[in-house]
């Protein structure tokens, strides 16, 4: 003889462990691609590292510039935004077709379309 309460109660737990089990599931599939892309931001950033220390080697040993030049350049940089803190801040950029403000990070006017041109080179890629 089945007892209601009891058969109710046994259903809406394993619903909430079937729930669980899927959601662990999903929480274990987002892991691994999140490991993937910190892969690939890493070799990234490597190759970024590679590609900057070349270009300074040269410039210092090509033209003569100072260790101590390139490190006033990048604190010069790092607090074009009022703050020390390591990062290259977005920009507004005036739209040269309408005359309106937007953002560095945009590639194109949000209001009229045409391609915004920030100040650094760097943001446009």
């Amino acid at each position: 003889m089945y007892q209601f309460p009891g058969l109710v109660i046994d259903l809406y737990q394993n619903r909430k462990i079937a729930d669980a089990e899927r959601r662990a599931s999903d929480a274990a599939l987002d892991t691994k691609f999140l490991k993937g892309e910190i892969l690939d931001l890493q070799w990234k950033a490597d190759a970024l590292t590679i590609a900057c220390q070349a270009l300074w080697e040269v410039l210092r040993g090509e033209v003569g510039l100072s260790d101590d030049m390139i490190l006033m350049k990048m604190e010069e940089i790092d607090l074009r935004d009022g703050r020390a803190d390591g990062k290259i801040s977005r920009e507004v950029v005036i739209c040269e077709r309408c005359g309106r403000k937007g953002n560095s990070a945009r590639k194109q006017c949000l209001y009229c379309g045409s391609p915004l041109s920030p100040e650094n080179v760097f943001e446009s890629y």
